[in-house]
Formats: structure tokens, C-alpha cells, sequence
């Protein structure tokens, strides 16, 4: 084994805290060359690599990272046509846990995830492996690989926020129950866990405690109070510019820190100054060896940042009518907002090439497809997407407005029709379905279905759009 890196953060983060430098120089040549080989596409050669490397550390939890994401794109394709053996695989391993579990983790990666990299019951066992190996980030790893090969398993992504809880990964879990509360409103022991992970993450980044001195860096004394009674729910603006200056301290000391930059990316948004936040979560996801989370939240912030310079220039175009370029300024936002739309739709290809099983990846494709006019591309990724009992009901939606838009009303009307027969209360999602509806029975001529739909939400909200002048229009009003 290589030398130890120094034993620094959460015991989370001290087991499974070696990186490529930590490698002796046999095995960063053997990790080079599985770079190589993924670069160029060759799966098969970049796993039997990485396994190598493991099997003389298996600490090494950025390089199991590209071992598993070398391996499902090993497998592409072929999902689906298992025979069964990993199962009984993985039984047989199952006693030799305790007794040996780098011995089974070493062959979980070459007798079942190396052909079936989401084995739910081979990355259950490796879970189960790397716990009792003092592996603890790749226990959790492990966890999200399940979640990944399963995204609407919402069991799994408690008992990964629940891990990550036990072993005082705050940030891990604050993202994790953050996953759930984005898949569902209404699960509120996510909701509350989430504000926990978070509260008590900003307390251990801080070094907070009851004895400690901390109330002495905020400039608002009853704001201090407030915080400490809240549990750190929230910060000012003035509270954040200081987390800014002492993050942005410890940056300057290490810039590859990437607890830090992520922070410090996380401050800059709580400050909604976009552009810096932009910046420090791109040099993260550069340090994080592309985690994909990391990769949507560059994503999302540039997408906030482009946004924010369209709606300058769209604003000018709309106040300077009379501007002698305003034709060239027109074009220009045109050209602007083409570009943007064509870089969403981009990256968000890309992303569901990396995972075609994420029904939440092919659901933003197809939205951004259908912004962007491209109703028949959308639909296809739509479809897909309908598997997913959380995001079935806005999808139909979409789907029918996909129909709709190209003059197919009677399909339209069809996923209108299923939507609003899943939904048992008058929720604005049933208000807008209805009104959609009303819209289509109205192209098709039929007048009392129109009025039906348009009925149901007069008699529960009759500020509803143009919902109560089309009602009152046919009594005669």
C-alpha cells in the first residue's frame, strides 16, 4: 500500500481520502494509461486497468468512479439480457464479508459489476463490504450507484441520506435529501433532514460549537443569536461576505481543495452573485473528476448567468425602440437566444447519453426540445420519461402540448384526459390540464366537453385565467 494521506475532515472523508498522487508511480502509470484508453473509447481495456489498480488500493475512490463509469458504458446496450448468475454471485460472497471484505469487493468488480454495473444486490454487498473495511465514501458510493441504475428509488436515496448523516457527511446528505424533496414535494422527513444536513454542515465548516468563539466573526449580535436558536437555517448577506473572506483565505492556500471551491461556489450563489459562482463551480467539477451532480450545477448557474445577460439586452432592445443600431441589436438577441437554447439542449444530450436510464435527465431534454419548437425530438425523450411515477403528470402535460402543437388534438386531448384522471384534488397542475383541455375540445368543436372542463375550475377558482369570461360568455354574460 502507498503511504497514507494525512488524516484531515470528516471520518467520512479521512477513509477514503486517496488520490491519484497518493499512488506509487506503477500504479499512476497503470491509471494514465485507463485515462488513455477511456479517451479513446476502449471500455474493456480501462476496466481490466482500473480493476488492477484497485486491487492494490481500494481506497482509491476516484478510481472506481471511472471503473464503474467505464463499465456501464462497457454495457451499454445489453442491459436486460442477464441470466441470473450475479445473483447467485453475490450469496456466495455474502458469508466472506465479514472475514475478508477487500477480498469481496475485489471480486464484486470482476464477477458482477463488470457486466452489470447497477447489480443492485452486487452494489448492496459492495456497500455492505466497504463499510466493514473502514471504506466509508465508498460505501456511499455504492449507494448512489444503485440510485443511479434506479433514479425513482426513493428508499435508497433515504438510506443514503441517512448514511451520510451517521457519518457527519453533512454536505453529502444535504444533497441527497435535497434529491428527494426536489422528486417530492410532500416527503417532509426529507424536507426536515435536508435543513438538518444543511444547518449542521454550516456549523463543522465553520468549527461552531457551544465553547468555541464564533459569535465573535458575526458583525450583528442578535442576528447571532437568531442563528443559534434557528440552527443555522439561515445567513444575511453581510454574515455570507464573511464566509466569502474566509473561504476565499483558505482557497488561496490550496486552490485544489474542493470541499472549499464547492463551498465557496455555494456562498457566492446563496449571494446570488452568478458569474463567481459560476466560476468556482466549474474549477470544482474540473477537481471532482466530472461528478455529474457538480456537472448540472455548473449547468443550472450558467444557464442563470446567460439568462441574466439576455434579459439586459432584451431589455434594451424594448427601451431603445428608436436606437439608430437597434435592428443590429435585435439580431444580436436573436442570435443570443438561439445560441443558448442550442447549448441547454447540448448538455442536456450529453448528460442523458452518459445516463439513458435517468428519467429526470430525458424529462429536461424534452422540455428544453419543446422550447425550442423540436416537438417531434422532444416527444421521443417525453415518452421515456412518463415511466416515472413522479414526473408522469407533467409529462403527459408536455406531451400534450408536444400533440397539440402539431396539429394532432385527439392525442393531445388522450394524455390530457389520463393526466387529469390520476389527479384526485384541484390543484393549479389539474387547473392548467383542464384548461388545456377545454382549449383542445374547443379546435375540435365539441362545446359541452369544452364547458365541462372549463366549469370544473369556475367552481373552485374564478380568478383562473380567462376561465370565468368564457363561462359566463356561453350563459349568455
Amino acid at each position: 500500500m502507498s503511504e497514507e494521506p494525512p488524516a484531515e475532515g470528516t471520518e467520512l472523508q479521512r477513509q477514503d481520502a486517496i488520490k491519484q498522487h497518493h499512488l506509487p508511480a506503477n500504479l499512476n502509470k497503470l491509471y494514465l494509461k485507463a485515462e488513455a484508453a477511456m479517451e479513446l473509447r476502449n471500455w474493456s481495456y480501462a476496466v481490466s486497468l482500473l480493476q488492477a489498480i484497485l486491487m492494490k488500493e481500494p481506497g482509491f475512490l476516484d478510481g472506481r468512479k471511472r471503473l464503474r463509469l467505464a463499465s456501464v458504458k462497457e454495457n451499454e446496450g445489453k442491459r436486460g439480457v442477464k441470466l441470473g448468475g450475479e445473483a447467485l454471485k453475490v450469496m456466495k460472497m455474502q458469508s466472506q464479508v465479514k472475514k475478508d471484505p477487500i477480498a469481496v469487493m475485489n471480486a464484486l468488480e470482476k464477477e458482477v459489476l463488470a457486466s452489470d454495473p447497477y447489480n443492485a444486490q452486487g452494489n448492496e454487498l459492495l456497500y455492505q463490504a466497504a463499510e466493514a473495511a473502514g471504506l466509508f465514501m465508498t460505501a456511499g458510493f455504492a449507494l448512489e450507484t444503485v440510485i443511479e441504475g434506479d433514479p425513482n428509488n426513493i428508499k435508497f436515496y433515504h438510506k443514503l441520506g441517512d448514511y451520510y448523516m451517521d457519518r457527519e457527511a453533512f454536505e453529502e446528505a444535504a444533497v441527497t435529501f435535497g434529491k428527494i424533496v426536489e422528486k417530492d414535494r410532500t416527503d417532509l422527513t426529507a424536507s426536515k433532514k435536508y435543513k438538518d444536513a444543511t444547518a449542521k454542515g454550516s456549523i463543522a465548516s465553520q468549527k461552531w460549537d457551544s465553547d468555541g468563539d464564533w459569535r465573535d466573526l458575526l458583525k450583528d449580535k442578535d442576528a447571532s443569536a437568531d442563528l443559534e436558536s434557528e440552527g443555522r437555517a439561515a445567513m444575511t448577506a453581510d454574515q455570507l461576505q464573511i464566509q466569502v473572506e474566509r473561504l476565499s483565505a483558505e482557497y488561496a492556500e490550496d486552490q485544489n481543495n474542493i470541499d472549499v471551491t464547492k463551498r465557496l461556489a455555494a456562498t457566492y450563489e446563496e449571494l446570488e452573485q452568478f458569474p463567481e459562482a459560476l466560476q468556482f463551480y466549474e474549477w470544482a467539477y474540473h477537481l471532482s473528476a466530472k461528478d455529474p451532480a457538480l456537472e448540472k450545477k455548473v449547468a443550472d448557474i450558467r444557464e442563470i448567468v446567460n439568462s441574466g445577460q439576455l434579459d439586459e439586452l432584451r431589455r434594451f432592445v424594448e427601451e431603445n425602440p428608436e436606437h439608430p443600431d437597434i435592428e443590429q441589436y435585435k439580431a444580436q438577441l436573436a442570435e443570443a437566444q438561439k445560441g443558448q437554447m442550442d447549448q441547454l439542449i447540448a448538455e442536456s444530450q450529453e448528460r442523458v447519453d452518459r445516463n439513458p436510464t435517468d428519467n429526470e435527465l430525458r424529462f429536461e431534454l424534452g422540455e428544453r426540445l419543446f422550447n425550442a419548437d423540436q416537438y417531434r425530438e422532444a416527444i421521443k425523450h417525453l415518452q421515456q420519461a412518463k415511466r416515472s411515477p413522479s414526473l408522469r403528470i407533467k409529462v403527459m402535460n408536455m406531451l400534450g402540448l408536444c400533440y397539440d402543437r402539431m396539429g394532432m388534438t385527439d392525442l393531445a386531448a388522450s394524455q390530457y384526459e389520463e393526466a387529469i384522471s390520476e389527479i384526485q384534488i384541484m390543484d393549479d397542475t389539474k387547473k392548467e390540464l383542464l384548461y388545456n383541455l377545454a382549449l383542445l375540445y374547443e379546435k375540435l368543436g365539441t362545446e359541452e366537453k369544452y364547458l365541462e372542463c372549463l366549469k370544473e375550475i369556475y367552481a373552485v377558482d374564478y380568478d383562473y385565467k380567462d376561465v370565468a369570461e368564457r363561462v359566463e360568455q356561453s350563459y349568455g354574460g
